[in-house]
């Protein structure tokens, strides 16, 4: 090969890099739009509400923790010390697989117990009243969207009603703040009144951020989905609004 030919080899090489690199800095900057600056630094921590499993006694009055049962097998008992809703371990699978597809980082996976005085992180909570960081994020003054009350999420400037629980679909609420006390953290939470909007909540989340970030850039929002139940794709927004006026209009 010509000298001219080489050098026309090393060059094109080096255009493509470079605008391989480029596309992948926009990539990622676009996702830190959304998920805050975290996420594409592997600090991004996805949480799970941990459950403890009610104190059971024997017919002896003994201590019993052998109170889960595994499907398919007969006669046996299983314990453990804390519990994970399966709707929240979906949740989290959601959101890993986007943060290592689009921020090309791994996420801290903890569960709200092992966290629950640590305020100066990002995070992506799963559940509603079962997540003291869901719990932490409605409540902080930051939060000017919704709060959940008796089986309803409800406005935070007047405590209308935006989605009540229902037998035939589910709802699930997404609420991205940043803290009051910390601005530069993003929190962000998926709950529903069940464990399909949970689910479908975080399944939105993942799979739309794109449009998400295109409505919202940086900023704080709400979205509220409906999702039938038994189908976490079939989540779909009824709302979405990143200012208390529009979240006050919004009717059921």
């Amino acid at each position: 090969m010509a000298i001219s030919g080489i050098a026309g080899s090393i060059a094109g090489r080096g255009i493509w890099e470079a605008g391989r690199h480029a596309f992948s800095a926009a990539a990622h900057w676009r996702y830190a739009q959304l998920f805050g600056s975290d996420a594409t630094s592997g600090k991004l921590h996805l949480v799970v509400g941990a459950l403890v499993p009610p104190a059971c006694q024997d017919q002896a009055g003994n201590p019993f923790p052998f109170i889960f049962s595994k499907p398919g097998l007969l006669n046996a008992g299983f314990s453990t010390s804390v519990a994970i809703p399966s709707c929240e371990v979906r949740a989290a699978k959601y959101l890993a697989e986007s943060v290592a597809v689009n921020a090309r980082r791994l996420a801290i996976l903890p569960t709200d117990v092992d966290i629950a005085d640590k305020g100066d992180l990002s995070f992506v909570s799963f559940g509603i009243m079962s997540n003291l960081k869901t719990v932490q994020l409605l409540e902080n003054s930051g939060n000017h969207f919704a709060r959940y009350h008796e089986g309803q999420f409800i406005t935070k400037l007047s405590g209308r009603v935006l989605a009540r629980a229902s037998q035939q679909t589910d709802y699930g609420l997404i609420v991205k703040v940043h803290p009051s006390n910390l601005p530069d953290k993003t929190w962000i939470c998926c709950g529903g009144f069940g464990e399909w909007g949970t689910s479908g909540a975080a399944w939105y989340l993942s799979r739309k951020w794109r449009n998400i970030r295109s409505k919202f850039t940086r900023h704080p929002f709400i979205i509220i989905v409906k999702v039938r139940l038994g189908s976490d794709e079939s989540a779909e927004p009824i709302l979405m609004a990143d200012t208390p006026e529009e979240v006050e209009r919004h009717i059921i």
